[in-house]
């Protein structure tokens, strides 16, 4: 796997990192995080649909980004993802277009499923998305267990303005999932899990 890192603040672009042996000509996935306002600028989709443009492209406000151990604000953290021997595909839907979360998440795996499925991460539109029933409709036909990661767009404190797109300019009530095929690939985040299990044996009300 390689990658190349670049940020957009101030209307211009910085490379932040860039394998040795990145090509961008060959780049399957990029992943785009940044202020709903920033996201959902032409000129920003257009510059990277033009600099990968085999690739799929998937945009989700953030109400932060990281990069190089640093969380600037009034950005876009781009994050341009070359594979091995990992293929990918997207699908997307729109969440009024089904009875609950449950029957989106349920549609997703079914576009997605394939014999070499080896993984998939799931975004979604904050303001109008329960991700535990989401979650639990994606899984009720995943037999192959593959790993499932989720998360949610958001946009500082202006919850109403999240957004997520694929391919194309963000937009509200729009989840996509993102699809790995080939080997089996680890999913995970920078969450950090408690050296042992605490039980809360009692508390006091408020």
């Amino acid at each position: 796997m390689k990658i190349q890192q670049l940020q957009y603040a101030g209307k211009s672009w910085k490379i932040h990192l860039h394998a040795e042996d990145f090509d961008r000509m060959q780049c399957q996935l990029v992943l785009v995080f940044g202020e709903a306002s920033l996201i959902t600028d032409t000129a920003v989709f257009n510059y990277l649909e033009r600099s990968y443009p085999e690739a799929h492209i998937i945009l989700s406000s953030s109400p932060g980004s990281i990069i190089n151990c640093t969380s600037p604000n009034n950005s876009v953290v781009v994050t341009a993802i070359q594979f091995d021997n990992i293929t990918i595909h997207c699908a997307e839907t729109y969440i009024y277009r089904h009875q609950n979360y449950f029957s989106a998440g349920y549609y997703l795996l079914q576009q997605l499923q394939q014999s070499d499925l080896s993984a998939a991460f799931i975004v979604s539109d904050s303001t109008c998305s329960d991700n535990s029933e989401l979650l639990s409709g994606f899984n009720k036909n995943n037999t192959q267990n593959i790993p499932v990661l989720s998360g949610l767009a958001g946009d500082s404190s202006q919850f109403p303005r999240t957004c997520v797109g694929v391919n194309q300019l963000p937009a509200a009530g729009v989840i996509t999932a993102i699809g790995f095929y080939g080997p089996p690939i680890d999913l995970g985040s920078l969450g950090r899990l408690y050296d042992q299990t605490m039980t809360v044996s009692a508390f006091t009300e408020i």
